[in-house]
């Protein structure tokens, strides 16, 4: 692909900049150089700041957020750290789970239970070729092929894998548990592992199959009526598990591992190497996790360390490289794009808690048009906390494409502009509403609101962090930036479920700017029945996603995993609340996956 060699203006760090005092203001300017030897210079001149801004600081609204309880000193004080010879033995535990899964003469069912046990505990990422070829073993087989000699576990627990793993195998391999009219036979009513199979099946139906709303409201009433009657043991607890939370296919997997090793420690029969392993494993990362939040912080307290100035927003570092953790769960080599994904999510809140909370609406438009321009002159008359906050983003987002560009040969800056500029224009736009009172139509609300829910930045820049040089092409460039199907889903679901998890605060702060309330509003309908109706359309949009597991796309296959990643951490974080304003809600998530090691 030919690419031009461009200019990326950078300018010093925030904590570079002179700060006279709360009456100053700075003025920031960049000079163009070229690659690979450009410099950069700041320009700062002070003028004096009139009385009336002391006035309207004295004015500005307040959200009341908490501060953020995860201190420097915390996140340094991290220790997570494996014995020297957790290698060694990891690697032993490694050969004989891989032994396993290549075993020819092990039957299908026990294996197809192996992959399952192996995903859940955290593992799938260390042995993806093996199970993958495991899978297409079965696939071949005349096992497979045989319907009739499965039983409802079998069936729907090897649906589920195979989609999972993008195997395009039909849902028509449920028709032996169906009768005449297409319903599933009332013989299968108590068989509980059967039925909790068919219920996590159920989440990976595509848009247009029927099976869906046939298996989901079948397994799930059946098993809310067995649970009254009474589940015994551990298959009593994951039912109550599943039915209360979510699906393993929308849940957060490397959170959900910790759990399921748990469980699987209790479990009868149980592979001792297996369960050895995975402890390793989940203290191992979790000691690269620590090392990469303490780099995070040092890089967000110290080096940007804009708090004591800027302080009008959330201060949520821990939550963001959460989110970071979520869309890149496993693999090393991209430990580097968590913090990447870390800083990009703190920029996002800034920005948008500078539109919501601390920006008259004057300000604001200011703003928007020094980001659309991406010009450090066009903030020049703001207050002295939105023009930190604005040059803030600038050096970041800056440094990050200099980055990238050195690694890959890529300049993404363009990308990353859009992807803010469309950003703030829809906050612009939500600050309007809020301004003049307005809560706008359902419809025209959701053909924006995808965009302000800020999957977009995130997303497009993880495009360029986790593909391979040769995986960018122009057709995956030209559908970033024209928010290709699967961006746009993903960014609906990210809205939807923010909007669940976030509508009551949001209402108590008097915001317009929440797709509940526009709903309610026009409708009629009761906080409950909008809530319901949410549900349905997440569940629409899930099926449309579910289609790129085994469908072409113009993005190779790991961005398509972080894009399913990048919905599964929203529902974890919206699950039970404002994950990002309320800190409790994922504070003991946190622990669990961040803090706390497995005995």
């Amino acid at each position: 692909m030919a690419r031009e060699l461009l200019s990326l203006p950078l300018c010093l760090s925030a904590t570079q900049i002179p700060w006279r005092s709360s009456h100053m203001q700075v003025h920031h300017r960049h000079v163009n150089a070229k690659f690979p030897n450009r410099s950069a210079q700041l320009i700062c001149a002070a003028t004096t700041k009139q009385d009336t801004q002391l006035k309207l600081e004295e004015n500005r609204r307040s959200a009341n957020y908490t501060p953020d309880i995860w201190t420097h000193e915390i996140l340094q004080s991290l220790g997570n750290k494996p014995p020297v010879e957790t290698v060694e033995v990891r690697a032993k535990l490694e050969e004989m789970v891989r032994l396993t899964i290549n075993t020819v003469d092990m039957e299908p069912r026990s294996l197809v239970e192996f992959i399952d046990d192996v995903q859940r505990l955290g593992l799938s990422h260390r042995f993806e070729d093996d199970i993958n070829s495991a899978l297409q073993m079965i696939v071949s087989s005349e096992y497979f092929k045989d319907q009739s000699q499965k039983s409802l576990h079998e069936t729907a627990l090897l649906f589920r894998i195979l989609r999972e793993h993008g195997f395009d195998v039909s849902q028509d391999v449920f028709k032996s548990f169906k009768d005449e009219e297409g319903k599933f036979k009332a013989d299968f009513s108590d068989d509980v592992r059967g039925l909790l199979s068919l219920y996590e099946a159920s989440f990976l139906t595509f848009e247009g199959e029927s099976l869906w709303e046939e298996a989901n409201e079948f397994s799930r009433t059946h098993l809310i009526n067995l649970m009254k009657e009474g589940i015994e043991g551990e298959l009593g607890e994951q039912v109550r598990y599943v039915l209360e939370g979510l699906p393993y296919h929308q849940s957060f997997t490397r959170l959900e591992a910790r759990r399921y090793i748990e469980t699987y420690n209790k479990t009868e029969p149980r592979n001792l190497s297996l369960l050895e392993l995975a402890k390793l494993d989940f203290n191992t990362i979790q000691s690269s996790y620590q090392k990469e939040l303490k780099e995070a912080s040092r890089w967000w307290r110290k080096d940007i360390g804009i708090m004591s100035k800027v302080n009008f927003f959330r201060d949520r570092l821990v939550e963001s490289y959460f989110w970071g953790v979520g869309m890149i769960p496993d693999d090393s080599q991209f430990s580097n794009s968590r913090n990447e994904i870390t800083k990009e999510a703190m920029l996002i809140i800034m920005v948008d808690d500078a539109y919501d909370v601390y920006g008259t609406l004057e300000e604001m438009e200011i703003f928007t048009d020094a980001v659309v321009r991406w010009d450090v002159n066009a903030v020049n008359t703001l207050p002295d906390k939105l023009i930190l906050s604005f040059l803030t983003l600038y050096n970041t987002v800056n440094v990050m494409a200099y980055d990238i560009f050195k690694e890959r040969d890529i300049n993404c800056l363009p990308y990353l502009r859009k992807a803010w500029s469309d950003l703030c224009k829809v906050y612009l736009y939500e600050a309007r509403c809020f301004h003049n009172k307005v809560i706008p139509p359902f419809n025209e609300f959701l053909d924006t609101a995808w965009i302000s829910a800020s999957g977009g930045v995130l997303l497009i820049h993880s495009y360029f962090l986790v593909c391979k040089h040769l995986d960018i092409t122009e057709q995956g460039l030209q559908s970033l930036t024209d928010y290709h199907g699967i961006l746009r889903s993903a960014m609906k679901l990210l809205r939807l479920i923010n909007d669940l998890g976030t509508a009551m605060d949001e209402m108590e702060r008097g915001e317009t700017s929440n797709s509940i309330l526009s709903y309610m509003n026009e409708t009629g309908h009761s906080e409950e029945e909008a809530r319901q109706y949410y549900k349905v359309l997440i569940d629409k949009e899930w099926k449309y996603l579910n289609q790129y597991l085994v469908k072409d796309s113009p993005f190779p296959k790991p961005f398509i995993q972080l894009i399913m990643n990048f919905v599964r951490i929203a529902h974890c974080s919206y699950q039970h609340g404002d994950g990002f304003a309320q800190q409790d809600v994922l504070k003991c998530r946190i622990k669990s996956l961040l803090v706390d090691p497995l005995s």
